[in-house]
């Protein structure tokens, strides 16, 4: 494969907000993307999770007071990492929700899958438009989503009935899902304000500006929005899902 995409997810079916990211790049770039994430790094964090920086964690724990400018430098530059690497991201979010009440009505779960192939589905939808626009054939791209997630199974067979060259692969030693970790964090922002609020109570002081870097990822973001209540009901009359019996 000349490219390859990769995606992971952030939340559960037991979360307010479930959200699938990723990015795709060509193999070349990947590569080089390997080899200078890790040096943007301090030595005690071997793998980047959003969660943990905020929470000040696992690593992170020196970084915690008075170092709110070094923080933002380092989001900057993690942020220009993943451009330079990156050809198009994708992030999408579902609100719980929504997802449950529409699944009351219409056949959701039958058709669609659970809420994790609901956004899997729309970030390789919003994967495949982009790769129309630049020629691309879509089926030649390889997918990989990190393993693990519950419903994984049949999201990958959905991804493959589609054309899709989709697999699941363990995070271990493969940096590139740090990238989608950064993009799902941004993305499930966008509709889960509580992210941003932890961000402030963690670190007022570099908060507005972490934001700020993370802001310059969307240009580069296909789709960074929410799967609402509206376009579940647009994806249940075109796809034909059919109503419950009352």
């Amino acid at each position: 494969a000349t490219f390859t995409a990769y995606f992971d997810a952030s939340g559960t079916a037991q979360t307010r907000v479930i959200t699938m990211a990723g990015f795709v790049s060509r193999v070349q770039k990947w590569e080089r993307f390997e080899r200078e994430w890790p040096k943007l790094l301090p030595g005690a964090v071997k793998f980047f999770h959003m969660t943990d920086f905020v929470s000040s964690q696992r690593g992170w724990e020196s970084w915690k007071e008075g170092h709110s400018e070094k923080r933002a430098n380092l989001v900057d530059n993690l942020v220009a990492c993943i451009k330079r690497n990156t050809n198009k991201g994708f992030g999408v979010s579902l609100r719980l929700s929504d997802y449950v009440s529409f699944n009351t009505e219409y056949q959701l779960v039958e058709a669609v899958g659970g809420p994790y192939p609901t956004v899997g589905l729309a970030c390789l939808g919003e994967l495949r438009k982009w790769a129309t626009r630049h020629r691309i054939n879509h089926t030649k791209i390889l997918c990989i989503f990190e393993d693990g997630d519950a419903d994984q199974g049949a999201l990958i067979s959905r991804a493959r009935l589609d054309g899709f060259n989709a697999i699941p692969q363990s995070k271990a030693e493969i940096r590139a899902f740090d990238s989608c970790d950064f993009a799902a964090w941004k993305t499930r922002a966008v509709v889960d304000d509580s992210l941003v609020k932890e961000l402030h109570l963690k670190d007022p002081t570099s908060a507005d500006r972490i934001k700020k870097s993370l802001d310059q990822l969307d240009p580069i973001l296909q789709l960074n929005a929410a799967v609402d209540a509206k376009v579940l009901q647009d994806l249940c009359n075109l796809v034909g899902i059919p109503k419950r019996e009352p």
